[in-house]
């Protein structure tokens, strides 16, 4: 019986899987379906292989990790490859039903095309309509063309084949209602704009399937699709378009522009000095704070205030030293205008930016390894320490041949993903002063103070007005290729170091 069960729950879940992943295939989702059509493989093959009973409990949560981990970078990749922009968001058959969908007022130049009197009918959920135009009434129902209606007297009737007349409190209420219903039949479509206006809506364009072009049904121009966008002969284009595959062409862009490539190794240096002088000094502090007031009498008072910044947010914290390190009004320029006569340019001086950078992240990051180090410190026998002592070992010599190498075995590791964090520190370096200030000889925006990641969301986000997600994947592709080799060298030269020693 158990075995029918889970075999029929294994049916069930298969076939509206499959449903949801041809959908995805139709609509044009290609990655996000090949992803769910593996994911149904495997919990199928988990379900019925019985050498597989274990992984049974472990299936949703791979699934789930694969999907919030590993898809995210491939689906990254993918997009490279992509024109992804803001006018390309659609898939190509959305776009096609949005450019389908668009009408226009063949009357709204001439007299009077959109002013006729209309009155509203209801039965039901259904509405019909009673226009009156050129001395003659017609009814209006969706999808059916209009009918001409006579009537007795000099006012409409307040009945209707079944409907009735809505008064105009019960008009104004369904307003919203009678505006996103389409009466009449195509091509002759009304639609009500207001209380005293409808127009007559006719498609602007039409597609035909066969050539996988559209018409423009006001001029007659032709749009062919050309890189994810229907473009006339002439150059228009029509919007929105739609995402296509356009192989290496977002990594020849950038790799083939000197505007991109000859301010980059510049930010690169950068990027690399802001994340090693602020791991090592953050490092290089809490080790020091561990070892100096590990033996004080009141170190839980004194740890209670170290480790204060830690638990504050990030924003927060960069928010008040903007504020502290303010050039006009700022506490500590101002303090220092009054002792020493001038104050650093910490916003426009590209040197004190950096250097103001780099503090701020050490204060952020230094309560970090504090505690790290003072577990590690822990971590070490005391018998060691003993034995220097009784050697005659200086504190320093204690330190730089049993603490340091000691912790170092233990957080290295750390450090790695540290100087990995601190390379891609988006928030600290947008937060405080969005990478400025501007270096004036580049042929792209770009500061001093950007890093990578910084640079590439100033590019592909800020630079213009039009997000171009498939050439800032690419960026951000070459990014995570350079980051995975310093890892790789980084996780290396480690090995390396405890091995020889």
């Amino acid at each position: 019986m158990k075995t029918i069960l889970r075999l029929a729950g294994t049916i069930i879940f298969c076939f509206f899987g499959s449903l949801f992943m041809f959908r995805l295939f139709r609509d044009g989702f290609i990655p996000l379906g090949l992803f769910v059509g593996a994911a149904l493989c495997f919990v199928l093959l988990v379900m019925i292989q019985k050498s597989l009973t274990a992984w049974r409990w472990l299936a949703a949560g791979l699934v789930m990790a694969f999907l919030f981990t590993v898809y995210p970078i491939c689906y990254t990749v993918y997009l490279s490859f992509t024109n992804m922009s803001g006018g390309h968001l659609l898939t190509k058959a959305q776009a096609i039903q949005r450019l389908s969908q668009e009408m226009y007022n063949p009357n709204e130049d001439g007299d009077g095309g959109g002013s006729w009197e209309w009155t509203a009918y209801r039965r039901g959920n259904d509405f019909l309509l009673l226009i009156h135009h050129d001395g003659v009434y017609e009814t209006l129902r969706p999808g059916r063309s209009a009918e001409r209606f006579t009537f007795s007297g000099s006012e409409p009737p307040r009945d209707i084949d079944g409907y009735a007349q809505l008064n105009r409190a019960e008009t104004m209420q369904n307003l919203t209602n009678l505006g996103n219903i389409d009466f009449g039949q195509a091509p002759m479509i009304i639609k009500v704009l207001s209380m005293t206006e409808v127009a007559v809506q006719i498609p602007t364009h039409t597609y035909d399937a066969n050539a996988d072009t559209f018409t423009d049904n006001r001029t007659g121009e032709v749009y062919r699709p050309v890189t994810g966008t229907y473009t006339s002969d002439r150059g228009d284009v029509l919007s929105p378009g739609f995402f296509v595959n356009i192989g290496f062409l977002n990594y020849i862009r950038f790799l083939g522009n000197t505007g991109y490539l000859q301010p980059i190794f510049r930010v690169i240096i950068w990027n690399i000095c802001f994340s090693l002088f602020s791991v090592l000094l953050s490092f290089a502090i809490g080790m020091m704070i561990a070892i100096l007031f590990e033996d004080l009498k009141y170190k839980r008072i004194i740890r209670t205030l170290l480790i204060l910044p830690y638990p504050i947010p990030v924003l927060v914290s960069i928010m008040v030293w903007r504020a502290l390190l303010n050039e006009h009004m700022g506490l500590v320029t101002s303090v220092l205008t009054i002792v020493f006569g001038s104050s650093p340019k910490f916003f426009t001086n590209t040197d004190w930016t950096r250097f103001a950078l780099i503090a701020l992240n050490v204060y952020l990051s230094y309560p970090y390894f504090y505690i790290l180090a003072s577990g590690a410190l822990k971590s070490i026998p005391t018998e060691l320490f003993e034995a220097a002592s009784i050697d005659g070992a200086s504190p320093f010599a204690v330190v730089r041949r049993i603490t340091l190498p000691m912790v170092m075995r233990i957080l290295a590791p750390l450090l790695i993903a540290s100087f990995t964090f601190n390379f891609n520190n988006f928030t600290l370096v947008w937060g405080f002063n969005s990478g400025l200030p501007a270096m004036a000889d580049t042929a792209v925006p770009m500061g001093h103070t950007d890093l990578l990641i910084s640079f590439i969301y100033r590019l592909g986000f800020n630079a213009s007005n039009v997000a171009d997600y498939g050439f800032v994947a690419a960026i951000t592709v070459m990014l995570f290729l350079l980051v995975s080799l310093m890892v790789v060298f980084q996780t290396w030269n480690t090995k390396t170091i405890k091995e020889a020693k």
